[in-house]
Protein backbone atom coordinates (compact mmCIF):
# COMPACT_ATOMS: atom_id res chain seq x y z
CA UNK A 1 0.00 0.00 0.00
CA UNK A 2 1.14 3.54 -0.82
CA UNK A 3 0.63 6.37 1.68
CA UNK A 4 0.75 10.13 1.21
CA UNK A 5 2.88 11.64 3.98
CA UNK A 6 3.85 15.32 4.03
CA UNK A 7 4.06 15.90 0.25
CA UNK A 8 5.49 12.46 -0.56
CA UNK A 9 3.94 9.14 -1.51
CA UNK A 10 5.79 6.30 0.23
CA UNK A 11 5.22 2.62 0.86
CA UNK A 12 3.22 1.99 4.03
CA UNK A 13 6.14 0.40 5.88
CA UNK A 14 8.16 3.60 5.37
CA UNK A 15 5.42 5.97 6.53
CA UNK A 16 6.60 7.24 9.91
CA UNK A 17 5.71 10.19 12.13
CA UNK A 18 7.52 11.57 15.16
CA UNK A 19 6.83 10.10 18.61
CA UNK A 20 6.49 13.74 19.67
CA UNK A 21 3.64 14.37 17.22
CA UNK A 22 0.75 15.91 19.15
CA UNK A 23 -1.76 13.78 17.27
CA UNK A 24 -0.10 10.69 18.76
CA UNK A 25 0.43 12.21 22.19
CA UNK A 26 -2.86 14.03 22.71
CA UNK A 27 -5.23 13.30 19.83
CA UNK A 28 -4.58 16.88 18.74
CA UNK A 29 -5.77 16.87 15.14
CA UNK A 30 -8.65 16.26 12.75
CA UNK A 31 -9.53 13.83 9.99
CA UNK A 32 -11.96 12.98 7.22
CA UNK A 33 -12.86 9.57 5.79
CA UNK A 34 -14.03 9.81 2.18
CA UNK A 35 -15.72 7.06 0.20
CA UNK A 36 -14.14 5.91 -3.06
CA UNK A 37 -16.67 4.76 -5.67
CA UNK A 38 -15.53 3.53 -9.09
CA UNK A 39 -12.08 4.95 -8.39
CA UNK A 40 -13.33 8.45 -7.52
CA UNK A 41 -13.64 10.25 -4.15
CA UNK A 42 -17.31 11.15 -3.63
CA UNK A 43 -18.77 14.26 -2.00
CA UNK A 44 -15.19 15.44 -1.56
CA UNK A 45 -16.21 19.10 -1.57
CA UNK A 46 -18.45 18.51 1.45
CA UNK A 47 -15.69 16.64 3.25
CA UNK A 48 -13.15 19.38 2.61
CA UNK A 49 -15.59 22.03 3.83
CA UNK A 50 -16.10 20.10 7.06
CA UNK A 51 -12.34 19.59 7.37
CA UNK A 52 -11.76 23.34 7.11
CA UNK A 53 -14.42 23.94 9.79
CA UNK A 54 -12.87 21.30 12.07
CA UNK A 55 -9.45 22.95 11.69
CA UNK A 56 -10.95 26.32 12.56
CA UNK A 57 -12.62 24.95 15.69
CA UNK A 58 -9.35 23.61 17.14
CA UNK A 59 -7.05 26.37 15.83
CA UNK A 60 -5.19 24.23 13.29
CA UNK A 61 -3.89 25.60 9.99
CA UNK A 62 -5.31 23.84 6.94
CA UNK A 63 -2.51 23.60 4.36
CA UNK A 64 -3.25 25.18 0.99
CA UNK A 65 -2.90 22.11 -1.22
CA UNK A 66 -4.59 20.75 -4.36
CA UNK A 67 -6.56 18.26 -2.28
CA UNK A 68 -8.67 16.68 -5.08
CA UNK A 69 -5.51 15.96 -7.08
CA UNK A 70 -3.77 14.49 -4.01
CA UNK A 71 -6.73 12.23 -3.25
CA UNK A 72 -6.85 11.03 -6.85
CA UNK A 73 -3.11 10.42 -6.90
CA UNK A 74 -3.31 8.16 -3.84
CA UNK A 75 -6.31 6.32 -5.31
CA UNK A 76 -4.62 5.78 -8.66
CA UNK A 77 -1.30 4.77 -7.12
CA UNK A 78 -3.05 2.07 -5.08
CA UNK A 79 -5.39 1.06 -7.93
CA UNK A 80 -8.48 0.95 -5.75
CA UNK A 81 -12.05 1.23 -7.04
CA UNK A 82 -14.21 0.81 -3.94
CA UNK A 83 -12.76 1.67 -0.54
CA UNK A 84 -12.41 4.51 1.94
CA UNK A 85 -9.58 7.02 2.03
CA UNK A 86 -8.66 8.83 5.22
CA UNK A 87 -7.02 12.25 5.42
CA UNK A 88 -5.46 13.00 8.82
CA UNK A 89 -4.11 16.37 9.91
CA UNK A 90 -2.18 16.42 13.18
CA UNK A 91 -0.76 19.52 14.83
CA UNK A 92 2.69 17.94 14.47
CA UNK A 93 5.57 18.04 16.92
CA UNK A 94 5.19 21.78 17.63
CA UNK A 95 2.17 23.26 19.38
CA UNK A 96 1.65 26.14 16.96
CA UNK A 97 -0.36 24.24 14.35
CA UNK A 98 1.44 26.04 11.52
CA UNK A 99 3.20 22.91 10.21
CA UNK A 100 0.75 20.00 10.57
CA UNK A 101 1.50 16.39 9.77
CA UNK A 102 -0.54 15.30 6.73
CA UNK A 103 -1.36 11.63 6.02
CA UNK A 104 -3.63 9.98 3.43
CA UNK A 105 -4.17 6.24 3.14
CA UNK A 106 -6.93 3.89 1.98
CA UNK A 107 -8.64 0.98 3.72
CA UNK A 108 -11.59 -1.36 3.01
CA UNK A 109 -15.16 -0.20 3.48
CA UNK A 110 -16.91 -1.49 6.63
CA UNK A 111 -18.12 -5.06 6.23
CA UNK A 112 -21.89 -5.21 5.80
CA UNK A 113 -23.54 -8.42 4.60
CA UNK A 114 -26.29 -8.40 1.94
CA UNK A 115 -28.73 -9.58 4.63
CA UNK A 116 -27.81 -6.69 6.93
CA UNK A 117 -28.12 -4.26 4.04
CA UNK A 118 -31.61 -5.59 3.27
CA UNK A 119 -33.05 -6.61 6.68
CA UNK A 120 -31.14 -4.34 9.05
CA UNK A 121 -28.68 -4.59 11.90
CA UNK A 122 -28.87 -4.79 15.69
CA UNK A 123 -28.07 -1.83 17.91
CA UNK A 124 -27.77 -1.52 21.66
CA UNK A 125 -28.03 1.57 23.84
CA UNK A 126 -24.64 1.80 25.52
CA UNK A 127 -23.69 3.09 28.94
CA UNK A 128 -21.15 5.35 27.22
CA UNK A 129 -22.57 8.85 26.83
CA UNK A 130 -21.84 11.22 23.95
CA UNK A 131 -19.48 14.01 24.96
CA UNK A 132 -21.12 17.35 25.68
CA UNK A 133 -20.63 20.25 23.25
CA UNK A 134 -19.86 22.33 26.33
CA UNK A 135 -16.66 20.38 26.98
CA UNK A 136 -15.60 19.12 23.55
CA UNK A 137 -15.92 20.42 19.95
CA UNK A 138 -18.39 17.70 18.97
CA UNK A 139 -19.01 19.18 15.51
CA UNK A 140 -15.31 18.86 14.67
CA UNK A 141 -14.11 15.46 13.48
CA UNK A 142 -11.12 15.25 15.80
CA UNK A 143 -8.63 12.49 16.59
CA UNK A 144 -10.17 12.18 20.07
CA UNK A 145 -12.19 9.03 19.35
CA UNK A 146 -11.90 7.06 22.60
CA UNK A 147 -15.51 7.90 23.50
CA UNK A 148 -16.77 6.30 20.30
CA UNK A 149 -14.38 3.34 20.47
CA UNK A 150 -15.57 2.47 23.98
CA UNK A 151 -19.19 2.55 22.77
CA UNK A 152 -18.28 0.33 19.81
CA UNK A 153 -16.49 -2.14 22.10
CA UNK A 154 -19.43 -2.32 24.51
CA UNK A 155 -21.79 -3.00 21.61
CA UNK A 156 -19.56 -5.78 20.28
CA UNK A 157 -19.48 -7.40 23.71
CA UNK A 158 -23.29 -7.49 23.60
CA UNK A 159 -23.31 -8.97 20.09
CA UNK A 160 -24.63 -5.80 18.43
CA UNK A 161 -23.45 -4.21 15.20
CA UNK A 162 -22.95 -0.84 16.88
CA UNK A 163 -23.69 1.13 20.01
CA UNK A 164 -26.19 3.95 20.27
CA UNK A 165 -25.05 6.75 22.56
CA UNK A 166 -27.25 9.16 24.48
CA UNK A 167 -26.34 12.65 25.61
CA UNK A 168 -25.31 13.26 29.20
CA UNK A 169 -28.93 14.22 29.93
CA UNK A 170 -30.40 11.14 28.29
CA UNK A 171 -31.41 12.17 24.77
CA UNK A 172 -30.58 10.12 21.68
CA UNK A 173 -27.34 11.34 20.04
CA UNK A 174 -25.61 9.06 17.53
CA UNK A 175 -23.85 5.74 17.12
CA UNK A 176 -20.12 5.25 17.53
CA UNK A 177 -19.32 6.18 13.93
CA UNK A 178 -22.64 7.03 12.30
CA UNK A 179 -25.70 9.25 12.56
CA UNK A 180 -29.15 7.85 13.32
CA UNK A 181 -32.55 8.59 11.74
CA UNK A 182 -36.02 7.23 12.40
CA UNK A 183 -39.37 7.53 10.67
CA UNK A 184 -42.82 7.86 12.24
CA UNK A 185 -45.72 8.17 9.82
CA UNK A 186 -44.36 10.52 7.11
CA UNK A 187 -41.88 12.40 9.30
CA UNK A 188 -38.13 11.82 9.32
CA UNK A 189 -36.54 12.50 12.71
CA UNK A 190 -32.88 12.87 13.62
CA UNK A 191 -31.08 14.31 16.66
CA UNK A 192 -30.13 17.96 16.20
CA UNK A 193 -26.53 19.13 16.19
CA UNK A 194 -27.22 20.62 19.63
CA UNK A 195 -27.18 17.03 20.93
CA UNK A 196 -23.45 16.89 20.23
CA UNK A 197 -23.73 14.86 17.04
CA UNK A 198 -21.25 15.12 14.21
CA UNK A 199 -22.67 16.78 11.06
CA UNK A 200 -22.20 13.67 8.92
CA UNK A 201 -21.77 13.99 5.17
CA UNK A 202 -24.30 11.24 4.39
CA UNK A 203 -26.57 12.76 7.03
CA UNK A 204 -26.52 15.96 5.00
CA UNK A 205 -27.30 14.10 1.77
CA UNK A 206 -30.34 12.44 3.41
CA UNK A 207 -31.61 15.77 4.72
CA UNK A 208 -31.27 17.19 1.21
CA UNK A 209 -33.24 14.45 -0.57
CA UNK A 210 -35.87 13.49 2.03
CA UNK A 211 -38.39 16.25 1.15
CA UNK A 212 -38.46 15.10 -2.49
CA UNK A 213 -39.56 11.67 -1.21
CA UNK A 214 -42.49 13.12 0.70
CA UNK A 215 -40.87 13.13 4.12
CA UNK A 216 -41.07 16.04 6.54
CA UNK A 217 -37.85 16.64 8.49
CA UNK A 218 -37.61 17.19 12.23
CA UNK A 219 -34.28 17.76 13.97
CA UNK A 220 -34.60 17.83 17.73
CA UNK A 221 -34.06 16.17 21.11
CA UNK A 222 -35.65 12.74 21.50
CA UNK A 223 -35.75 10.24 24.34
CA UNK A 224 -34.99 6.60 23.50
CA UNK A 225 -38.63 5.69 24.21
CA UNK A 226 -39.76 7.98 21.38
CA UNK A 227 -37.28 6.32 19.03
CA UNK A 228 -38.46 2.83 20.05
CA UNK A 229 -41.95 3.69 18.85
CA UNK A 230 -40.83 4.50 15.30
CA UNK A 231 -41.91 2.66 12.16
CA UNK A 232 -38.42 2.52 10.66
CA UNK A 233 -34.87 3.34 11.69
CA UNK A 234 -31.54 3.60 9.89
CA UNK A 235 -27.92 4.73 10.19
CA UNK A 236 -25.90 6.89 7.84
CA UNK A 237 -22.16 7.13 7.27
CA UNK A 238 -19.68 7.59 4.45
CA UNK A 239 -18.56 3.97 4.72
CA UNK A 240 -21.89 2.24 5.34
CA UNK A 241 -24.09 4.55 3.26
CA UNK A 242 -27.68 4.07 4.44
CA UNK A 243 -28.06 1.00 6.66
CA UNK A 244 -31.42 -0.09 8.11
CA UNK A 245 -31.76 -0.93 11.80
CA UNK A 246 -33.85 -4.02 12.58
CA UNK A 247 -33.85 -3.83 16.36
CA UNK A 248 -32.50 -1.86 19.34
CA UNK A 249 -32.35 -3.93 22.53
CA UNK A 250 -35.38 -5.98 21.52
CA UNK A 251 -37.42 -3.06 20.16
CA UNK A 252 -38.36 -3.92 16.56
CA UNK A 253 -39.41 -1.53 13.79
CA UNK A 254 -42.61 -2.91 12.21
CA UNK A 255 -42.37 -1.35 8.75
CA UNK A 256 -38.74 -2.20 8.05
CA UNK A 257 -39.39 -4.14 4.81
CA UNK A 258 -38.01 -4.38 1.28
CA UNK A 259 -40.55 -1.76 0.19
CA UNK A 260 -40.05 0.59 3.12
CA UNK A 261 -39.14 4.24 2.96
CA UNK A 262 -35.62 3.34 4.07
CA UNK A 263 -35.33 1.12 1.00
CA UNK A 264 -36.45 4.04 -1.16
CA UNK A 265 -33.82 6.25 0.48
CA UNK A 266 -31.18 3.57 -0.17
CA UNK A 267 -32.12 3.52 -3.86
CA UNK A 268 -31.93 7.31 -4.13
CA UNK A 269 -28.61 7.40 -2.25
CA UNK A 270 -27.09 4.74 -4.53
CA UNK A 271 -28.20 6.71 -7.57
CA UNK A 272 -26.56 9.85 -6.22
CA UNK A 273 -23.44 7.88 -5.34
CA UNK A 274 -23.07 6.67 -8.92
CA UNK A 275 -23.63 10.20 -10.20
CA UNK A 276 -20.68 11.41 -8.12
CA UNK A 277 -18.24 9.22 -10.05
CA UNK A 278 -18.87 9.63 -13.80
Amino acid sequence: MWVYLNDRIVQAERARVSVFDRGFLYGDGVFETVRIHDGQPVWLDRHLARLADSCKQIGLSLPDKPWPAIFQKVIDKNRVDHAAIRLTLSRGAADTGDDPTVVLFHRPLPHVTPSQRRRGIRLTLTTIRRLSPRSHPTQAKTLNYLNSLLAKREAAERGAFDGLMATTDGYVAECSMSNIFFIRDRTLYTPSLACGVLPGITRGVVLDVAPSLGLQIREGRYRPAFLYGADECFLTGSGIGILPVATIDGHFFPRQTAGSRVAVLQTRYNRLLRAQSP
